[in-house]
């Protein structure tokens, strides 16, 4: 085998998802047949594998099922020891792993905890290593709650965090200092403020992120157009940073010191470990630094460097380390594009190599390496982020090579500057004006027709069908020596696009507030949207929602009434690269100034506004609408106007009645029998006000669903509305118990 490393790395990856996902007892059954199987088939010569691979690789995928079972049950015992959902406790943390600043708060880590301290209790008396008793309330860090949320509790869990706490107040009870630790804060501090001393605020910030890895300072929007336009990874400490100061490092100590191989990779490496604690343990460092050194270990050695053995071994490290790890995105992403890169696209350009290149099969190999890593990690792309930013590949092949003069011309200035040569200022405007540059060709691209393609996350069947094309289409490239096949790879990323949706309602948890999605037939359907405990709803929950759905045009959002716990979200999207068609108001909106935000925002991008009441009916195919109420009287209290309607899609029918109180429930029951419904969406967030017994009745809900904020203090739901609910036969599904609840209709 010319790459037992390839071997191993399989090992131990089988070995961390058989752990993960199956008991051991389970797992011993499972093995039994395929080992018993391996072993016969080896010892009687019909396979030929050597026995001693065979011995390496169950060794390794024991190593690393019983390594990843360990840490399986220290999170376990880990939050059933510190988790006590009924009151505040005390944690005593014994080491202080790390430090950090975001907007007005203070965070430290430890192992397994994540403490969360306002800005004004902290008196600056907590270093590295220090023991500290944290007064709080620990929670587990759950999973998100709604689809294509940010999934907080796998991202914590490949660092080894697992619960977190709100600190109330704390103790230092021990100063002793990881002195190594403290020093590499100290140091970064410090050269936060010098970098702060060279550049403004905003390119401070972007400095910051790719110098440092300190993202506390980096502008919101700057980040959200890189990552608009796919090259959010140069802000990232990743593995071109760190290969471009230790390879730039090592080639330079080179070239001054001659023919050094020893000295220049010894010291190269030595600044990698250096950085690498400076900027911290990212996934991307932590992969390019071993590569890297195993690169400068074959060129001392006179060995030829294998691309594909030291990406594995380099794998295995970091999952003995980190054994969550190979479940993030970071890891996927990082160790995905080097694979690409170094294996499937190296291969390929191989088998086409010419000897001699004129000047367009040189730029057709430009271009093929910078597509081609989009393409083979498209589906990661996409199962994470859900868009396909169209001209990331052009954009990448311009802003890659720049991306060294950034870095250089920044720790240049910033040395200069620490030493007191006046020529920082002037090395300083290379950096800021590349940044500039950046900034100006990401706006370009983003007035471009379709710069973003919202594919939604795709299926694990799409996922292959995807790949088997594009082995096909290289096979046929390769043997075919015709590169028309690569090329019929670009509109092979369709496969992933989502085609067929399904018809669904998805009551989302927003917290305190409403937020409901449906697809019915072609229509994608907006019912409310806000929250007062979420307050960044729209940007977090419901954008990152619809663009996971594949959603990035709304035909119709009702909005019942004003409140901000069902508008809050709307307001985002108005201003979002989500597009509303139509917005449907109550009747009394016209006159009600509460709206007015509302509808400045929807004139501004073109949305058509439309004013329903009682008797108002929408039909779209097997779409029927229904407005119950309001009536056209003037409503003083805006939970009166709220829009209550029946929507009647594929047999079954489905109650919205926003916030309505009692005397509108009567109102509505005034003007004759509602009839049968099939799911409720319970008013008022469950509130005692609602929810008439003889209203309840009358609409007969087979199932219900409330929603609410945990632990509100409005004390939603009611007992009195969930006896009545109980009393009348309904199920009752509660989105602060259970997270988003999800209803096919058909």
């Amino acid at each position: 085998m010319k790459r037992p490393c390839v071997l191993i790395v399989t090992a131990c990856l089988l070995g961390e998802l058989m752990g993960c996902y199956i008991s051991i007892l389970k797992l011993g059954v499972i093995c039994v047949i395929p080992v018993s199987v391996c072993l016969i088939l080896v010892f009687k010569k019909i396979i030929q594998i050597k026995k001693i691979y065979i011995l390496i690789f169950f060794t390794f995928f024991i190593i690393f099922t019983l390594r990843i079972k360990y840490e399986i049950r220290f999170e376990r015992e880990f939050v059933s020891q510190n988790v006590d959902n009924k009151k505040e406790n005390k944690y005593v943390c014994k080491n202080i792993k790390s430090i950090g600043f975001k907007d007005d708060m203070v965070i430290f880590t430890s192992r397994g905890m994540i403490y969360y301290l306002d800005a004004d209790k902290f008196y600056g008396d907590i270093s590295i290593g220090n023991s500290v008793s944290f007064y709080g309330k620990a929670e587990e860090i759950k999973s998100n709650p709604n689809p294509g949320e940010f999934d907080a509790k796998n991202y914590y869990r490949t660092k080894g965090i697992y619960c977190k706490m709100t600190v109330n107040k704390y103790t230092v009870t021990d100063k002793s200092c990881d002195l190594i630790g403290c020093f590499f804060f100290n140091l970064r501090q410090y050269l936060s403020k010098r970098i702060e001393s060279i550049f403004d605020e905003k390119t401070a910030g972007l400095i910051k992120a790719i110098l440092l890895g300190v993202r506390a300072d980096l502008d919101k929007d700057v980040y959200k157009m890189y990552q608009k336009n796919g090259i959010a990874h140069l802000l990232a400490i990743s593995g071109l940073h760190v290969s471009l100061l230790g390879i730039g490092l090592y080639k330079l100590l080179r070239k001054i010191l001659q023919r050094s191989f020893l000295f220049s990779a010894g010291f190269a490496s030595i600044f990698l470990l250096f950085y690498g604690l400076l900027v911290g343990d990212g996934v991307s460092i932590a992969r390019a630094g071993v590569m890297l050194v195993l690169y400068f270990i074959a060129e001392v050695l006179g060995r030829s460097y294998c691309l594909i053995s030291a990406l594995c071994i380099s794998a295995v490290i970091i999952c003995f380390i980190s054994p969550f790890e190979v479940f993030g995105v970071s890891f996927q992403l990082s160790f995905g594009a080097v694979l690409s890169l170094g294996g499937v696209l190296a291969f390929v350009l191989k088998k086409l190599k010419k000897e001699k290149k004129n000047f367009s099969e040189k730029v057709f190999e430009v271009m093929l390496v910078s597509i081609g890593v989009q393409i083979l990690t498209l589906p990661l792309i996409l199962y994470y982020f859900y868009t396909f930013p169209v001209y990331a590949f052009l954009l990448n092949i311009v802003v890659i090579p720049l991306m060294s003069f950034v870095l250089y011309s920044s720790i240049l200035s910033l040395v200069f500057n620490i030493v007191g040569v006046f020529l920082y200022k002037y090395i300083s405007l290379i950096a800021v004006g590349i940044l500039d540059f950046y900034e100006f060709i990401c706006e370009a691209a983003s007035r471009l027709p379709l710069h973003r393609l919202v594919f939604g996350r795709p299926d694990i069947i799409q996922i292959f069908i995807y790949y088997t094309v594009l082995t096909v289409l290289t096979a046929l490239t390769i043997f075919k020596k015709k590169r028309v096949f690569l090329l019929l790879c670009i509109p092979s990323v369709f496969i992933l696009f989502p085609f067929f949706k399904r018809d669904e309602v998805i009551y989302l948890d927003v917290g305190q507030g409403d937020g409901i999605y449906m697809h019915i037939d072609d229509n994608d359907i907006l019912i409310d949207c806000g929250s007062t405990s979420k307050l960044s709803l729209g940007e977090y929950t419901m954008e990152p929602f619809l663009l996971y759905k594949g959603v990035d045009d709304i035909e119709m959002s009702f909005v019942t009434h004003s409140d901000i716990d069902h508008i809050s979200g709307v307001l985002y999207l108005l201003e979002s690269d989500i597009r509303i068609e139509n917005l449907y108001l109550p009747y009394q909106a016209m006159n009600d100034t509460s709206y007015d935000e509302l509808k400045q925002k929807a004139a501004n991008c073109g949305t058509n506004v439309v004013y329903l009441s009682r008797g108002d009916h929408l039909n779209l195919g097997h779409l029927k609408i229904e407005c119950l109420w309001p009536d056209k009287k003037p409503k003083e209290n805006v939970n009166e106007q709220s829009q209550t309607f029946i929507v009647e899609a594929f047999d079954k029918r489905l109650l919205f009645t926003g916030d309505i109180g009692r005397s509108s429930e009567e109102s509505i029951l005034k003007y004759g029998d509602i009839g049968k419904v099939d799911i409720l969406k319970v008013a008022h967030h469950g509130s005692k006000n609602s929810s008439l017994k003889a209203f309840i009745e009358n609409v007969s809900p087979t199932y219900a669903v409330i929603s609410y904020g945990k632990n509100n203090h409005y004390g939603h739901p009611s007992s009195e509305t969930l006896k009545t609910l109980k009393e009348n036969g309904c199920t009752i599904y509660e989105t602060a118990k259970m997270g988003a609840v999800e209803v096919k209709l058909r």
